[in-house]
């Protein structure tokens, strides 16, 4: 989980958190997350293998303000050979107040798709989120 306080950088004029903010939010909580599972990026980069956003979504459920402290949390719901799919849950005071997606691709260093490498893809599969194991695809 990752947390942080709302600074005003993180904000538009009228001190509510602007909605591309969330993506920030996102990418690093589902770093820090990937880290806790053993998925260095940087290593993963040195083997030829960086990932890319293919898509990002975010729901914004009640306003975020400026000086307010925010928990990110995100999960591996779908691993699929080319991509897995996150989800992130923004909490302020125990309450979702944002909920998002990403999805994950695999490039080489020239930019062009690869399947997910089998020990990057094992890990994703050890943790995935419980109640989408059944969605599993090895």
């Amino acid at each position: 989980m990752y947390t942080t306080r709302i600074y005003y950088q993180d904000t538009d004029a009228g001190g509510v958190v602007y909605y591309a903010n969330y993506f920030k939010f996102f990418e690093k909580s589902w770093f820090e997350y990937l880290l806790s599972i053993g998925i260095n990026i940087p290593e993963w980069q040195e083997k030829d293998t960086y990932i890319i956003i293919r898509m990002a979504k975010v729901e914004l459920l009640e306003k975020v303000r400026y000086g307010e402290i925010i928990s990110v949390s995100s999960s591996i719901v779908e691993v699929h050979n080319a991509f897995f799919l996150m989800e992130h849950t923004v909490i302020r005071d125990g309450k979702v107040v944002a909920k998002g997606q990403t999805k994950i691709v695999c490039i080489n260093r020239e930019g062009r798709p690869k399947r997910i490498p089998f020990e990057f893809k094992e890990r994703l599969l050890l943790n995935i989120a419980p109640s989408y194991r059944s969605n599993e695809n090895p």
